[in-house]
């Protein structure tokens, strides 16, 4: 079956935001779920990356940025840990991944924000970065 230009779409922009390691961080999150429903790779893919992340006005590193201060406000641990690897695969440092993380004290909580902050350097020692 041929898949739809969104699907296409959202495979060009996954296959940009992809970690190099021999197991890329959208199938270390995704992988696991998709014999749930055969149309959930679908949905993630057409609509999250092909309608959503390709669009413009915003860098990819703003984009990555926004999404890793929304999943920590929500707690979203197994999916923060794929958009730090997906910041650190398009070009963002260590240094901004934390402050965005930090920066949100103020509004999320310390109990967020440490969490948050673990998921990070676990992602950091996994690459092996400082």
């Amino acid at each position: 079956m041929e898949k739809s230009k969104r699907y296409q779409r959202g495979m060009e922009v996954i296959k940009k935001y992809e970690d190099p390691s021999d197991k890329p961080a959208y199938s270390i999150t995704f992988d696991s779920l998709m014999d749930l429903d055969s149309e959930l790779e679908n949905y993630i893919v057409e609509f999250a990356f092909g309608d959503i992340y390709s669009r413009g006005g915003l860098s990819d590193e703003n984009k990555t940025l926004i999404t890793i201060s929304s999943l920590v406000t929500q707690g979203l641990e197994p999916q923060l840990r794929l958009h730090v690897n997906i910041g650190l695969t398009i070009g963002l440092t260590p240094k901004e991944i934390i402050g965005a993380i930090i920066h949100l004290l103020p509004y999320t909580g310390f109990p967020r924000v440490l969490n948050a902050l673990k998921v990070a350097k676990e992602v950091f020692v996994e690459r092996d970065i400082k």
